[in-house]
């Protein structure tokens, strides 16, 4: 089975990159309508929608189990369980590609408060000769 987590891991180290911090770190801060906020609960609703997908998968499984019997009762439930799991891949694609494109927009820019940041300066004009005046015949 392939890596379950491997959008919202992707998505959490692109939010680390783009911070230079933990996103634990991030969350702990966060001001309600700022795009770190916003980022972060995108992120947690990408996690959320990699948790129900394991969720379902694991409740189908145990449905379809080769050494559990099958009863007519039972058929409803695969049945919503595959559909549970439908949505959910759904959700998590849906959250994975627009948190994609939001992270794919951004980046990060150089702290300004930094010694090592500092404005380039303009190298200085020398001033311009004085031209001669017009001829005229």
């Amino acid at each position: 089975m392939p890596d379950p987590y491997a959008a919202s891991r992707a998505a959490g180290e692109r939010i680390e990159a783009l911070y230079g911090r933990p996103v634990a770190e991030l969350a702990a801060d966060a001001v309600p309508g700022s795009m770190r906020h916003a980022l972060l609960n995108s992120f947690d609703a990408l996690q959320c929608a990699d948790r129900a997908i394991i969720f379902h998968a694991e409740q189908l499984h145990r449905l379809t189990h080769p050494d559990r019997a099958i009863e007519s009762a039972d058929v409803g439930h695969i049945a919503d369980a595959s559909r549970r799991l439908a949505h959910a891949v759904s959700v998590r694609d849906s959250h994975a590609q627009v948190l994609g494109d939001v992270l794919n927009s951004l980046v990060r820019v150089p702290d300004v408060t930094s010694p090592a940041f500092a404005a380039p300066q303009a190298p200085a004009v020398a001033p311009a000769a004085p031209s001669e005046p017009a001829r005229s015949r």
